[in-house]
């Protein structure tokens, strides 16, 4: 979004009210008695204020503001939008969300600078703040520029995972519910396979790398239906922000673990076993946005 006059609102800072009154006064008191010197200190000083004013207006037109996507976060936890303002000229600025968090952005000439807004979210889903006001106050302090820059970025807040490990009661349950032998299990090294990308960076061979043959990945077999399955509905739990909280515990120690693990929040809701770090975040994210719509 680039700033136009149309974006630019205009309010005389408590220094501005303050200064503007003092030169009420002294024009005033320069008609009253009629001095020639008090004539001229009032024009220039409200020539310098007309002149802070033009200043004010050129030190925001212009510039570029975007709003990155924030990183995911889990509930209780702060965040950051990334707020990206690229001027012109230089520039000095402050940047606030929600009119309670502040953060200053100075940018160089044609030099992009960027600053993390925070941001705390009240629960978890998926939130996302109606508009983030961009203040000047630029160059004496007497007037007070705000451009408000419109988000359409929404945070993803992740359940707080509940404390401690999550006893998952479905190991070796395959997602039909078959049982699985138990000859086997998830630690039995089977050799070493060229790294790829997406593999779990805890099976990366680092003795291999260190010699300097390369990345490898360490393979291991699992047993036939020692997929992990989480079931929302299966929770002896009543209250549901618990149960999130437990499944969210369940789906970041199954991925630490390396095994797959699947999740199914009812009807229509389910995410096949598997694992990784993209897999993790759609269970994660599937976990916030549960019963808030589509």
């Amino acid at each position: 979004m680039a700033l136009t006059g149309k974006d630019i609102s205009l309010v005389p800072t408590q220094h501005g009210f303050l200064f503007l009154g003092i030169l009420f006064a002294m024009l005033l008191g320069s008609v009253n008695y009629n001095n020639n010197a008090g004539f001229v200190l009032v024009f220039l000083l409200g020539s310098m204020a007309l002149i802070s004013l033009a200043l004010s207006y050129k030190n925001l037109l212009g510039l570029e503001v975007s709003v990155g996507q924030p990183h995911p976060v889990f509930a209780g936890d702060s965040g950051f939008f990334p707020v990206t303002v690229t001027a012109p000229q230089g520039q000095a600025l402050l940047v606030f969300i929600d009119q309670n968090t502040v953060s200053q952005i100075s940018a160089s000439p044609g030099s992009p600078a960027s600053v993390g807004v925070s941001f705390t979210p009240p629960s978890r889903g998926i939130h996302t703040p109606a508009a983030m006001t961009l203040t000047s106050v630029y160059p004496l302090g007497l007037f007070r520029l705000k451009a408000v820059i419109p988000n359409h970025r929404g945070m993803v807040v992740y359940p707080a995972p509940a404390p401690g490990a999550f006893d998952t009661g479905y190991s070796g349950i395959s997602p039909e519910g078959d049982e699985a032998s138990h000859t086997r299990g998830p630690d039995d090294f089977q050799g070493l396979s060229p790294y790829a990308p997406g593999s779990p960076v805890g099976h990366i061979s680092w003795k291999t790398l260190s010699r300097g043959k390369g990345l490898f990945i360490k393979n291991f077999t699992a047993e036939t239906g020692q997929d992990l399955l989480f079931d929302l509905e299966k929770l002896s739990e009543n209250d549901l922000e618990k149960k999130l909280s437990l499944l969210c515990r369940a789906v970041l120690d199954a991925e630490k673990t390396g095994v797959n693990y699947g999740l199914r929040l009812g009807a229509g809701l389910e995410k096949k076993p598997d694992c990784g770090n993209r897999h993790m975040q759609d269970c994660l994210t599937a976990l916030a946005g549960y019963g808030e719509g589509p």
